[in-house]
């Protein structure tokens, strides 16, 4: 009898290790939303639909909305794969970048640099939304403005890396060398400024009356009942600029998203672009 229970203390030690062990793996473990431009969201994804999928950061309360025409895939915690869009292949890697010196050559070529993103939001992966806004705002151009032939912006961060340079090197060199460098017409310079302000909460509240006389309701007994819902607030604004290949500004603008959020910059690129001199809307 004592030997039974001396074998059986080590074996409910081993257990309880075991269920400590899984319960901190059950805590640890994440989905992870990968995005089309190779980007790792690591959170706990909620809910999907047709048009976006609900997303909160690890370590995090926040809900996000992911478009779904941005994310490759998601792997779940518990280990599933869910394809959401087929990522496009790899564009081969460019030659050496040479200067393109005839202006004839460049007639009519654009390239949009990656946006350069200014934030306060640790959750932000700032060289992945500035490359998220650059993409946004080449296929806006492409859509308002067929004439214009747009570098794929792939191709001009290829050919960026290859020159040794990133987006901080890019205040170093003057718009008329980078339009020689990349063999462009134009270059499209653009920053994002997004700023957590903080919180805001607001609620509302409800009392009705049960009364059995619906023109007595003083005699009637009240119940109240609230709801309160707390969102992050920002401040942000884009900013456009536009060089042609003699290094002169020609658009120049800084406009404030018509709504406060991380992803809400979509309509203000579409905003900037029909109104740059080459857009369906200039004036």
């Amino acid at each position: 009898m004592k030997n039974a229970i001396r074998l059986k203390a080590p074996l409910l030690y081993l257990c309880f290790i075991l269920l400590l062990s899984f319960s901190a793996y059950a805590q640890d473990a994440t989905d992870v939303v990968v995005m089309l431009n190779g980007e790792e969201r690591k959170g706990k994804v909620s809910a999907i639909n047709d048009t976006e999928v609900t997303f909160t950061y690890a370590g995090e309360t926040l809900e996000y909305k992911i478009k779904r025409s941005e994310i490759n895939k998601i792997v779940f915690a518990s280990g599933r794969t869910q394809v959401i869009n087929e990522k496009a292949a790899e564009l081969p890697a460019p030659a050496d970048a040479q200067p393109v010196d005839n202006p004839a050559a460049r007639k009519g070529k654009m390239a949009i640099l990656p946006f350069k993103v200014i934030t306060n939001v640790g959750s932000i992966d700032a060289k992945a939304l500035g490359e998220q806004i650059q993409a946004d705002c080449a296929n806006t151009i492409k859509e308002d403005a067929p004439s214009i032939q747009i570098i794929d912006p792939r191709v001009v961060n290829a050919t960026l890396a290859k020159s040794g340079m990133s987006i901080q090197d890019l205040e170093s060199m003057l718009p008329s060398e980078l339009a020689k460098m990349l063999g462009v017409e134009h270059v499209v310079y653009g920053s994002y400024d997004i700023e957590n302000t903080g919180t805001l909460t607001t609620g509302s509240s409800v009392t009705s009356y049960k009364t059995k006389k619906e023109d007595d309701k003083k005699k009637g007994t009240a119940f109240s009942s609230g709801s309160t819902t707390t969102s992050a607030t920002y401040d942000s604004k884009i900013t456009m600029d536009i060089y042609n290949d003699q290094g002169t500004s020609i658009y120049s603008v800084a406009r404030e998203p018509f709504m406060a959020g991380v992803d809400n910059y979509h309509s203000t690129i579409r905003y900037l672009v029909r109104r740059a001199p080459f857009g369906s809307k200039a004036k």
